[in-house]
C-alpha cells in the first residue's frame, strides 16, 4: 500500500537511515502530484503554443494588406527575353510598342601611363586631383595626397578619396601593372567617351604623376563610356538613358536591355499576385484548420472546448462570399481548397466585387484574429502563472523536506548515541555482575 512504513531490523542494531528515507518518501508523495500537474499544464501550454502560431500566421497574412494595389496588378510582356526586360507598376496603361535596341550602356575604362614590373617596388607620387563629369560643366573632384609605397597602395589612396564615383585597381597588360581607373555606375554620367574631343567622363583637374610618369592614357581608352539608345515604333528619334535601364518608358513602365536586337514590349493586367493572396489566405487556413481538428479530436487536451472548436466554425462563418463565387472548395476535414481558374474571371468580370470580397475578408476576419490571438495569449499567461506558483509551491515543500531530513538524522542520532550508551551499561553491569556472582561461589568453596 502506498504510504507505508516498514521498520525492519528490530532485534539488531537499529537501521535509522532506512526509517528516516521511509518517512521522507512520505512526505514527499505531495511533490509528485504537483509533478504531475505541472506536466499536464505544461502539455497544454504547449498546444495553446502551437495555436498561437497558427493564429499569428495567419492574421499576418491581412497584415499591411494593400487591395487597391493587389487588384491593380500589372505585368510587362518582352517577346525577346534576350533583348529587353520589364517592370510595371499598377499605374502602367495596357500598351503594345516596338523597340529596338540600338546600343548599350558601358563604363568608361582608363589605363595609367605608369606601369611596373614589379608589384613590391617602391613608387612615389604627387598630389593630384580626378574629375568625374555627370555631364557637360557638371563634374565632381576627388583630391589624392602625395605619397609613397607600392602600387596597391596607391590604389587604396584613390579608393579612399574617389571611389562614390571612380574604382581604382591594378591591371595587367601582358608587359607592365598599371592602374584602371572606371565607373562605379554608369547610370551617373551621361557623358559618352570622345578622344577626338578630348570628352572624358574620368580625366584629371591636376595632373597625377607617378615616379616622373604623368598621367591617364586618354588617346587608348580601355572601354568608351556610352549611353544606351533604342527608339520605339516607328519613330527614328532616339531615346537616351545612361543606364541600360529606361525609366517610365511608358507611365509606369522600366524597361532594361540587355542585347541588340528588337522585341516588342506588351503591358497587361497581372493577377498573379491576387492568386498568391488566395493561395496564401488557403495555406494558412488550413494550417490553423489541421491545429484545431488536432486539438479537440476524440480524446484530445480541448475536445469539447469551444474556445478551440469554435475558432474553426467561426472562421468558415465569414466566407461565405468565397463559396458563392466559387473560390474556394471545403474539404471533409475542414480545410479549403483553392479554385484557382475561378479568381482571374471574377476580377475581370467583377473588379468591384473581387475587392468587396478581400476587404470584407480583411475587416472580418483580421479583426477576428487579432481578437482571438490576444484571448489566446491570456490563456498562455494564465498557464505559465499557475506553472510558476507550483514550480514555487514544490521548491518549499523540497527545501521544507531538507530540513526535516536533517533534524530527524540530528534526532535519531541523539537516540543511537543514548542507545549505545546504555548498551555500555548494561554490558558493564553484567560484568559486574558475572564478577559478583563468581566471588560469592568462591567463598561458598
Amino acid at each position: 500500500m502506498a504510504g507505508e512504513i516498514y521498520f525492519n531490523n528490530l532485534t539488531g542494531k537499529f537501521d535509522w537511515g532506512s526509517v528516516i528515507e521511509q518517512l521522507i518518501r512520505v512526505k514527499s508523495l505531495p511533490l509528485q502530484g504537483l509533478s504531475k500537474e505541472s506536466q499536464q499544464i505544461q502539455v497544454k501550454q504547449s498546444a495553446i503554443s502551437k495555436l498561437l502560431q497558427a493564429v499569428s500566421g495567419f492574421s499576418s497574412h491581412f497584415e499591411n494588406l494593400d487591395t487597391e494595389k493587389l487588384l491593380k496588378g500589372k505585368r510587362v510582356n518582352i517577346s525577346n527575353n534576350e533583348v529587353a526586360m520589364g517592370v510595371a507598376s499598377e499605374e502602367a496603361l495596357n500598351v503594345s510598342l516596338r523597340m529596338r535596341v540600338l546600343q548599350l550602356a558601358e563604363k568608361e575604362v582608363m589605363l595609367s601611363n605608369f606601369g611596373t614590373q614589379d608589384l613590391n617596388a617602391n613608387i612615389t607620387w604627387n598630389n593630384f586631383t580626378l574629375r568625374y563629369a555627370k555631364d557637360y560643366g557638371d563634374f565632381e573632384l576627388f583630391s589624392v595626397q602625395a605619397g609613397s609605397g607600392t602600387l596597391s597602395d596607391l590604389v587604396n589612396s584613390i579608393n579612399q578619396s574617389a571611389g562614390s564615383r571612380i574604382q581604382a585597381s591594378i591591371y595587367f597588360d601582358g608587359e607592365n601593372y598599371r592602374i584602371l581607373f572606371m565607373e562605379k555606375d554608369e547610370a551617373l554620367s551621361r557623358l559618352e567617351t570622345d578622344p577626338t574631343t578630348n570628352t572624358f567622363v574620368i580625366s584629371e583637374a591636376s595632373a597625377m604623376n607617378i615616379n616622373g610618369v604623368w598621367g591617364i592614357n586618354y588617346p587608348s581608352p580601355i572601354q568608351l563610356a556610352k549611353n544606351a539608345k533604342i527608339t520605339v515604333g516607328d519613330s527614328t528619334e532616339e531615346i537616351i538613358s545612361a543606364s541600360n535601364t529606361f525609366e517610365n518608358i511608358v507611365t509606369g513602365v522600366n524597361i532594361t536591355v540587355k542585347k541588340l536586337g528588337e522585341a516588342t514590349i506588351s503591358v497587361e493586367d497581372d493577377s498573379s499576385g491576387l492568386l498568391n493572396f488566395f493561395k496564401g489566405f488557403v495555406d494558412k487556413y488550413n494550417a490553423l484548420v489541421s491545429v484545431v481538428n488536432q486539438l479537440t479530436a476524440k480524446d484530445a487536451l480541448f475536445q469539447g472546448d469551444y474556445t478551440v472548436v469554435g475558432i474553426k466554425t467561426d472562421l468558415s462563418r465569414m466566407m461565405d462570399d468565397l463559396f458563392r463565387y466559387d473560390l474556394v472548395n471545403v474539404k471533409e476535414d475542414g480545410t479549403l481548397e483553392l479554385n484557382s481558374s475561378a479568381v482571374s474571371p471574377l476580377l475581370r468580370s467583377e473588379p468591384s466585387k473581387m475587392k468587396e470580397i478581400i476587404e470584407k475578408l480583411k475587416d472580418t476576419m483580421g479583426s477576428y484574429l487579432s481578437r482571438t490571438y490576444t484571448t489566446l495569449q491570456s490563456f498562455d499567461r494564465d498557464y505559465q502563472t499557475r506553472l510558476e506558483s507550483i514550480n514555487a509551491r514544490a521548491e518549499a515543500l523540497r527545501e521544507q523536506l531538507i530540513r526535516e531530513e536533517e533534524r530527524l538524522k540530528l534526532e535519531y542520532a541523539k537516540v543511537e548515541a543514548f542507545i549505545n550508551r546504555a548498551q555500555e551499561v548494561m554490558v558493564r553491569l553484567q560484568s559486574f555482575i558475572v564478577s559478583l556472582s563468581e566471588m560469592q561461589g568462591g567463598k561458598r568453596s
